[in-house]
């Protein structure tokens, strides 16, 4: 498998974290697929398939977007920046709890629906991280933008100052 998050970084951006996934999240999947493999063929068939899910499960927040992918036939994937994040909830299972994952549901201003990936192992933290991240983002815009205005506040100045010398 590619690596998504590393082929899809843009210039000057740093990855903050990867989400880690949790790979005892399919133990249960495959207990059930091999216990009932012999009644029918859907519990190890649904084992697979949850298996190339979490082969292909990536999401990494940077210092300037979150993004990521799930599926391999029928992808979704998620490039958004951060001050575009609207809500990261995290959703665990009986399973999730015993195993330590869960998943996340991250939701943007252009996708009402979400988007979610399963797995990760110490969800709460890396919502946590999301978070943290986007607040970073904006303290980050509003002293550039206040840069900004003071150097065009001074250029202003500056020029009624010659106005004046004149």
């Amino acid at each position: 498998m590619s690596n998504y998050i590393e082929e899809n970084l843009n210039r000057n951006e740093k990855i903050v974290e990867k989400a880690k996934l949790n790979a005892l999240a399919l133990v249960p999947i495959w207990i059930c697929g091999m216990l009932f493999f012999w009644l029918l063929l859907i519990p190890t068939i649904k084992a697979i398939a949850a298996t190339v899910r979490f082969k292909s499960t990536e999401l990494a927040v940077t210092d300037k977007r979150v993004f990521g992918k799930v599926g391999v036939f029928n992808t979704k994937s998620l490039d958004a920046p951060l001050n575009k994040i609207q809500n990261a909830s995290v959703t665990r299972t009986f399973w999730g709890r015993v195993f330590n994952y869960s998943t996340i549901k991250i939701s943007t201003a252009s996708e009402s629906d979400g988007f979610y990936f399963p797995y990760i192992k110490s969800a709460d933290s890396f919502k946590g991280m999301i978070m943290n991240q986007i607040e970073i983002y904006e303290e980050d815009r509003v002293k550039e933008q206040a840069k900004q205005m003071a150097n065009a506040m001074m250029g202003g100045m500056n020029s009624v100052a010659q106005n004046l010398n004149k």
